[in-house]
């Protein structure tokens, strides 16, 4: 019994967490989207998995190349962990960003018919809040996303080119990004290859100003700073090295996956939540970037766009450390 509790006491903070939190996370988030669609068994490589807006298979991450690409750089990953980075997310990178939103907006309405639509709580322990939706608009889809005048299967930023990931300058020549073809493209035969594995922080509530906490020797990005602030702060301080915005992809599949797991939505402007700001998704042609949030008032989720000077006291951003592809810092 003694020796147990001393080899126990021996693992490392890693180790624990692929043992108990990691595991729980990746089975649960595969279930869902293996349940909504979005991941389906590939017809040639005999593995589940995504198909691309290039055509091409994209099997799920493996466990197994997960937890190498962490434990190769264990002092970054441990870092962030200890800061506050302890929920895995499995972006399908690949999926035409037009179909994570047809699968958010059925999502929507099912929970809505449900009667399992809720406000985000701030602690398990508050009670449900059921919210209204609208059930003919249940998403919001800013046009410079998704052109609805544009024939099915080809509305999106993503197919067309135009939106471009992970700028780092949020300017339309200069912006240092890569369309979902390109990034694609420059992945083939990496393990990893059209999807985005991310670290995210446990509360999926943006804190306002002066509301954030310190946690690992790093205080919580807060709202009311512009996101070239953010940009700007994830580049160039130490307390965020190794962060990046969300992309719209990010963004989708984490309201979709938690409202899975919870019954509630995320980025509640009214309530809990703040706007969330979403550097990762930038459009060359208008210079906008990503922004999301739960519209209360017009009773329906907002996948919208912002300049990049702007400004919201309920505004922020919802940061992420990527897992084996390099993040904004310089």
């Amino acid at each position: 019994m003694l020796e147990k509790i001393k080899a126990e006491t021996e693992k490392s903070f890693l180790d624990n967490w692929f043992e108990t939190e990691f595991n729980e996370q990746y089975d649960s988030q595969v279930k869902i989207l293996q349940r909504l669609g979005l991941v389906d068994l590939l017809p040639d490589s005999e593995k589940m998995g995504i198909v691309g807006i290039d055509g091409k298979e994209y099997p799920v991450p493996s466990k197994e190349d997960i937890i190498r690409e962490i434990k190769s750089n264990p002092e970054k990953y441990e870092t962030k962990m200890r800061q506050g980075f302890v929920k895995i997310q499995l972006t399908p990178f690949a999926v035409p960003l037009e179909k994570l939103t047809m699968t958010l907006e059925r999502t929507l309405l099912d929970h809505y018919k449900r009667g399992k639509l809720f406000a985000t709580k701030e602690k398990s322990s508050d009670p449900d809040e059921p919210l209204k939706l609208d059930t003919k608009t249940p998403l919001f889809k800013w046009e410079g996303w998704i052109d609805p005048n544009a024939p099915e299967g080809q509305r999106g930023a993503d197919v067309t080119g135009d939106c471009v990931y992970h700028v780092t300058n949020f300017d339309k020549t200069n912006h240092g990004g890569q369309t979902k073809d390109e990034i694609l493209k420059a992945g083939e035969g990496l393990s990893f290859n059209g999807w985005e594995v991310k670290l995210l922080e446990s509360s999926p509530n943006i804190p306002r100003e002066n509301k954030g906490k310190t946690i690992g020797g790093r205080k919580q990005l807060e709202t009311n700073k512009t996101p070239d602030d953010y940009l700007r702060l994830m580049q160039t301080d130490h307390e965020y090295k190794h962060e990046q915005g969300l992309t719209n992809e990010d963004w989708l599949t984490q309201f979709i996956i938690h409202l899975e797991q919870t019954n509630q939505v995320i980025d509640d402007l009214e309530g809990k939540g703040s706007v969330c700001f979403l550097a990762g998704s930038f459009s060359k042609g208008s210079r906008y970037l990503g922004r999301s949030a739960w519209n209360r008032s017009a009773r329906r989720a907002d996948l919208g766009g912002d300049v990049p000077t702007g400004r919201h006291y309920y505004g922020g951003l919802r940061p992420a450390v990527a897992v084996g592809r390099r993040s904004s810092e310089t």
